[in-house]
């Protein structure tokens, strides 16, 4: 790999002015499942992902929220002195009043469309009168008062109908989201490793197209050889010459190619610029795998719509149940006590000797905009279009897990393949090599074989990257590449 590295650089005095000033550059082996693992811990696509799908936590949150509890506390002080309709308006004049309130409420709905409560609340009083004598205000009073209500809806949200609907909507589309989650995972590991294998395809590139220049540059010199002692055609030595500037130019552009995937599959995988890379691959050409059969209906995406189809049911059972009026019984129990001194009216609230009881039915509808059908309309179009997408996802999800296959298996058999024509370039170039120097063989058959033998080198490390490539999308079709429990982990750390 080192050896890659210095063919780059223009000169050797620049190498060694950059050994000198450089540090060591880090040094990491990977492979596939090192890859795989990488990307999914410290990759920055994979937290982007995680980020996005953590902000959809707030839905149900945001819906159970209309269900809690509910305390409410006022206190605070009130002066009168205000005038009054009263038959001796000098007493309303002369009368100020201190007050003391403090209110005191708490309130829980249901999803069962039930709302109870409970309200405390007390009122101290002191009067001071100034210049009357005849019915005088009483100094101090205290005014207790305690009370439990109930609310329930009976035809609008009938027993909390759309209520749990509109609950039970959110934690599905929850749901939904967490595995779609998962497949996006997927898809980032994918492309961690279809990079893994482009920046080693491109790297085996470089290093044939540096062997090619060698071959040529031998070459090269053979025919110089040849030149100097009058035994070459004319011509020879220009195309050969030519052929080796080509080499030049190739080996620049290989170059070029493998330091962009590089630096791309660094930045996938969050490593440091400049870590040197030692890629671990098979050597042999691996089987096509028999794999069982996969039932569509368990894939992540079918499974993830399924999910918002019901969702989209509770939806709309929700908007049917809120499209009819409101109709709620209603129910208070209070009791009350009320005494110069706030002990007593304590103790008489808590005996239960003036209580009070209401029980009635609160109507209210609205009307004018038709508002409550068209959201029935819209909620129903909802759901048919999330049934429509589960569909085409049926079908598609089949077609692409056959598709994955062929591919696998097409990809196989062009690994396989070019791995016998890499070896028939490489023995007609060696062959045509010999007749060329024993004088029985042009020049240009000799160049046309090398071009081929180098073609079929690139195309063999091309073959075996797409195999390998393919091999992992089937297994993303199939959604084993990134197992359920796998993506769980990572998502909650």
């Amino acid at each position: 790999m080192v050896k890659l590295f210095l063919t780059l650089l223009s000169t050797t005095a620049m190498q060694g002015a950059w050994a000198q000033k450089a540090p060591a550059p880090k040094e990491i082996t990977l492979n596939q499942k090192s890859v795989a693992e990488l990307v999914l811990k410290q990759g920055p696509k994979t937290m982007e992902v995680n980020l996005k799908y953590q902000q959809f936590r707030l839905e149900p949150v945001k819906t159970l929220s209309a269900y809690d509890w509910q305390l409410l506390v006022e206190t605070g002080f009130e002066y009168d002195k205000t005038v009054g309709l009263l038959s001796n308006s000098n007493q309303a004049a002369d009368v100020k009043y201190e007050r003391y309130k403090t209110t005191a409420s708490l309130k829980k709905p249901f999803t069962t469309g039930t709302v109870l409560g409970l309200e405390l609340s007390r009122l101290s009083q002191k009067a001071e009168a100034e210049g009357i004598t005849s019915n005088p205000p009483i100094p101090e009073q205290t005014a207790d008062l305690a009370g439990l209500t109930l609310e329930q809806s009976l035809l609008g949200n009938f027993f909390g109908v759309a209520d749990r609907g509109v609950v039970n909507a959110a934690e599905l589309n929850y749901q939904a989201n967490n595995i779609a989650r998962a497949n996006e995972l997927e898809e980032v590991v994918l492309e961690a490793i279809r990079q893994f294998w482009n920046t080693y395809v491109s790297q085996e590139n470089f290093k044939e197209a540096v062997n090619s220049r060698d071959r040529y540059k031998k070459l090269v010199d053979a025919v110089k050889r040849k030149t100097s002692l009058g035994y070459s055609n004319p011509g020879d030595l220009p195309q050969v010459q030519a052929e080796f500037e080509t080499r030049e130019q190739k080996v620049k552009t290989a170059s070029t190619d493998y330091l962009a995937n590089l630096e791309n599959l660094l930045t996938l995988l969050a490593l440091e610029p400049g870590t040197e890379i030692k890629f671990e691959v098979p050597k042999d050409i691996p089987a096509v795998p028999k794999l069982v059969e996969k039932k569509v209906e368990d894939l992540r995406s079918i499974r993830s719509q399924k999910l918002k189809v019901e969702a989209a049911q509770e939806s709309l059972d929700a908007a049917q149940s809120l499209s009819y009026p409101t109709l709620n019984f209603v129910g208070k129990v209070y009791t009350s006590g009320a005494d110069e001194s706030a002990e007593n009216s304590y103790s008489e609230l808590a005996s239960g000797t003036h209580p009070k009881y209401y029980a009635g039915l609160k109507f209210a509808y609205n009307f004018g905009s038709d508002i409550q059908n068209e959201t029935v309309i819209n909620r129903k179009l909802t759901k048919d279009l999330e049934q429509t997408r589960l569909t085409r996802e049926l079908s598609e999800a089949q077609n692409s897990e056959a598709q994955a296959q062929r591919k696998v298996q097409a990809a196989y058999a062009i690994a396989l393949s070019t791995e016998k024509q890499k070896g028939f370039r490489e023995k007609a170039s060696q062959e045509l090599n010999r007749s060329y120097n024993q004088g029985r063989t042009d020049i240009s058959v000799l160049i046309t074989a090398m071009n081929n033998f180098f073609d079929s080198e690139v195309q063999y490390s091309r073959a075996v990257g797409d195999y390998a490539i393919a091999l992992n999308e089937w297994a993303a079709a199939r959604d084993e590449l990134i197992p359920d429990d796998s993506a769980s982990s990572e998502y909650n750390k």
